[in-house]
Parts: structure tokens; C-alpha cells; sequence
């Protein structure tokens, strides 16, 4: 095989080959200038921390090495066009939508997505029908199906795009392939934020990518399971029912006018680590995830918890969960006492996102299993009624929802305070989001139901954090003082 270009590295490795004399931004002056207490190895990462030198190329309007970079992206994801994101797939999702949707185009949208999608559409003074995704025995969101979202293309033969969330957050997806092809027979383009599955290129056994599904725009977080830095994403376009020009217009508005340089060259690393995984990789990671399932299979107190309800698992997804009367919330405490860091807990789980390990790196299955050995597991009993384990969500009793009131409207209303169990009914003036994962449970112009508030005053009891909500800690949220 020959050898894998890395162009941005090797553009900043010629730019420090030449010993330069740094009079230009940043005023760290590549790590010459320094507060006496900056760890050693922030002060190496400064070294890379460039600009739009002459020999630096320039990501609004790339002709050199992140030319170079983007176009062996572009090639190994198989797209038209593909692009560097260096602040987040935020970004990716705002230009995706912006560059496709105009102001009142009707839209459907996966209800359990993430809150960049709801704020682009916002954005975009678009008119979202929220598909809710068909849920497991344990109440899961999983995914949609393609069933459901031809019913509600014939409802609204208007709709201009379809936007998905794929995989969910927890790893699983379903009828991908059946939701692009009847969106693509009505000539109507699919938006995937793809941002947990940007490894799914490397194939088997990781689940199909959504642009290997013929999807027509698709983000990446490429930070969240390849190894780039945290905000470095990427963003694909490929076929003839969008305009890559107006999605370009829109990332130069929205990103960065001074991008930084090491999430370019991470982003740059993290294509090169993924077009080189290669099938002793797959077989070594293949080995941990066996290694880890077999070890909580056995365990005394945890399991491992699969949908049966979902097409695809990826295997860097790991659900578990106590036997006994520990809610997800205890056990993450549990762990991170012996120094474990999950992902997220919900009231019942606690996601674990493993490393996309290659042959040769160290066991952090081995290091995982030996800290999990330290946990001491008595525990008070507790009555069934007291654990919190609550299936179900407030989408499976409607297969749809539509905002109360349009995003114009909103500007125009005025905001009042209630109690939480007084504002069933009222029409939200703000949005509730635990994070992670980042998707609101009540979205701002939404109708507030028993549900979301019963829902509200759980997370609140378990501590979980919420963006939004300026006064959901006194009981309250905000709400319109007229609604329609």
C-alpha cells in the first residue's frame, strides 16, 4: 500500500523547517511566549498553532495543503465534496440546513435530534413536522422508519428535505436505505447528522455509512470517535439535489475567520488513521469488544443492554446498567470513584464510547476491567417504585408534532414565569436540554405536555445537567404569555 498523505503536516512541518521569526498573530508567538505555568505539552501544541501564512493556505479559500487535504477527504469518504469543520459539527449541521432551506419551506425532522439542528431551523425560519422514532421495550428512541416517513411526505407533498439523526446517540440506526430512497423518488434531498458515525467508512462490522446510503449532505464529528481534536468535524456533499456552493457560502459566514491549525492537522491525522485501519485492526478491536461484553455478560452486578428493535450496533457503543437497584446516575458515580468515565448516564444506563483501537495499542478493555474490580457494590434496597426506571418517552404517544407557534412568532411575544406542574398546556419560551447528549426534551415554541414535566422534575431530583431553563432550579420555566 502507499504510503498515506498527510498534506497539512507536512505543510507545517516545511514552515518550521525554515526556523521562522513569528510577527503575527497569535501573540503566543508559536509558544515563545508563555505564562511560566503552561504545562509542557500545551507549549509544545503551540508551536503548531499558526495563521494564514504564505505557505499556510487559507480554509475560506484553500489552494494549497488543506486543498490538498479536503480533496483526499473528499476521495476517501467517496463524495463530491468534503470539508474541515474546526468548530464543531454545529457548524456542519447550521450551513447544511441554511445552505438547503429557505424561510418557510416545510421540513421533516427526526424529534430526537440534536440541539444544532433545531437552532439551524430556527435560523432558517423553516416550518419543521417532528417524525418521533419508533422506540425499544426500554423506551429508547431508536430511529425512524421508512414506513412512516413516506405517510408524512404524501401529508406534506410541500416538504423540501428530510433531516435525520443517524446513528443515535447511543450507536444504533434503522431503515436507513428505505427513508433515502422514498425521500429521493419525490426528488427530495436527505441532511444526516451523522456526527456519532464518522468511522462507519472503514466498513464492516461498524453499520452503514448514510453517504455510502446515497445521502445528499452528511456531518461528521469526527472528534467524537476518530482521533481529532475536540471541534474538529467534517462535512460532505455529494449528488445533484443540493448546491455545494451555497453550503460553502454559509461555512465561510459561520465559521471561524481565524481557524485553528491543530484541529486542522488532527482532522487531517484522523483520515489518514482511518484510511489505514485495516482488517488486523478490525480483528484487534473485534478482540477488546468481545473481551469487555464477555466480562460484564459474567458479571455479578452489570450488563450489557442491546435493542433488539435496531438494525445496527456499532461496536464502539457500549450500553450497561446494574441488575440490581442502581440507576444509571449512581453507577456513572460509582465508576468515576475508581477513576472510569463514561460518556453519559440516563436513568436506567451508562454509555460507554470506546476507542477505535488498532493492533498493537494498549488495552483500555484490560485497564477498564481492572478498575471495575475495585468497586465495592453493597447497596441499600430499595422499593421498586423508588428506582426511577421509568420506560417509554414523551414520543411514543405521538407519531408527529409540529411548534405552536412559527419562529417569527416568537420573536413578537412576550415571556412569563410558571411552576413547572402549571405550564401543561403553555407554549415554551425556552428551550430544556439536558446535556449530554444535547437533544432538548422541550423545544422553544413547543407545547408543554404531563410528560416533559414529569420528565423535567426527574432529572432535576438526579442531578443532571440542563442547558436552558433559566429558573428550572426554583421549579420554574419560562413560557409565552399568549399562545395561540
Amino acid at each position: 500500500m502507499d504510503k498515506i498523505k498527510i498534506p497539512i503536516l507536512d505543510m507545517l512541518k516545511n514552515h518550521q523547517g525554515q526556523n521562522p521569526v513569528s510577527l503575527h498573530v497569535p501573540g503566543h508567538k508559536s509558544g515563545n511566549v508563555t505564562h511560566p505555568l503552561t504545562p509542557p505539552a500545551l507549549h509544545e501544541a503551540m508551536s503548531w498553532d499558526m495563521t494564514e501564512l504564505t505557505g499556510l493556505d487559507d480554509l475560506h479559500s484553500p489552494e494549497e495543503g488543506i486543498k490538498e487535504a479536503e480533496t483526499l477527504l473528499s476521495s476517501f469518504y467517496q463524495t463530491d465534496k468534503s470539508y474541515f469543520l474546526v468548530n464543531g459539527s454545529t457548524v456542519g449541521n447550521l450551513a447544511m440546513i441554511l445552505g438547503t432551506i429557505h424561510a418557510g419551506d416545510t421540513v421533516l425532522v427526526q424529534r430526537n435530534c440534536h440541539k444544532s439542528v433545531i437552532n439551524g431551523l430556527a435560523l432558517a425560519s423553516a416550518k419543521p413536522i417532528f417524525i418521533h422514532p419508533e422506540l425499544d421495550d426500554e423506551g429508547i428512541e431508536i430511529g425512524l422508519t421508512a414506513s412512516l416517513v413516506k405517510v408524512y411526505l404524501d401529508k406534506y407533498p410541500e416538504t423540501r428535505a428530510v433531516i435525520l439523526t443517524y446513528p443515535n446517540y447511543y450507536g444504533m440506526g434503522m431503515e436507513l436505505d428505505g427513508i433515502i430512497r422514498v425521500a429521493h423518488q419525490q426528488q427530495i434531498p436527505v441532511l444526516v447528522d451523522e456526527a456519532h458515525g464518522a468511522h462507519f467508512a472503514a466498513g464492516d462490522p461498524f453499520p452503514p455509512s448514510s453517504l455510502q446510503r446515497g445521502a445528499d449532505i452528511v456531518v461528521h464529528s469526527a472528534h467524537k470517535t476518530l482521533p481529532a481534536m475536540t471541534m474538529g468535524s467534517y462535512l460532505h456533499v455529494q449528488g445533484e439535489l443540493v448546491a455545494a456552493e451555497q453550503v460553502e457560502c454559509y461555512l465561510r459566514m459561520l465559521q471561524s475567520s481565524s481557524p485553528s491549525y491543530p484541529i486542522m492537522l488532527s482532522l487531517d491525522l484522523a483520515r489518514a488513521y482511518l484510511e489505514g485501519y485495516g482488517e488486523e485492526d478490525k480483528m484487534y478491536l473485534g478482540e477488546q469488544v468481545r473481551l469487555i461484553k464477555d466480562y460484564l455478560t459474567a458479571h455479578r452486578h452489570l450488563a450489557v443492554y442491546e435493542a433488539s428493535e435496531a438494525d445496527w450496533h456499532d461496536p464502539l457503543k457500549l450500553m450497561i446498567h446494574h441488575q440490581g437497584n442502581l440507576s444509571g446516575y449512581e453507577l456513572q458515580a460509582r465508576l468515576e470513584e475508581v477513576g472510569i468515565y463514561p460518556e453519559l448516564s440516563t436513568e436506567r444506563f451508562v454509555l460507554l464510547v470506546l476507542p477505535l483501537l488498532k493492533a498493537g495499542h494498549e488495552s483500555f478493555i484490560k485497564k477498564f476491567i481492572e478498575r471495575v474490580e475495585l468497586i465495592e457494590w453493597k447497596t441499600a434496597e430499595k422499593p421498586a417504585a423508588e428506582t426511577g426506571f421509568l420506560k417509554g418517552d414523551i414520543g411514543n404517544v405521538r407519531k408527529h408534532s409540529e411548534l405552536a407557534l412559527s419562529y417569527e412568532e416568537m420573536e413578537t411575544l412576550s415571556i412569563k414565569r410558571l411552576e413547572l406542574p402549571l405550564s401543561v398546556g403553555e407554549i415554551a419560551a425556552e428551550a430544556i436540554i439536558p446535556y449530554p447528549p444535547g437533544i432538548p426534551l422541550i423545544q422553544r415554541g413547543e407545547r408543554i405536555t404531563d410528560e416533559m414535566v414529569a420528565a423535567c422534575l426527574r432529572l432535576l431530583k438526579n442531578g443532571v445537567k440542563i442547558q436552558g431553563g433559566t429558573y428550572l432550579k426554583e421549579g420554574q420555566i419560562q413560557v409565552f404569555a399568549q399562545g395561540l
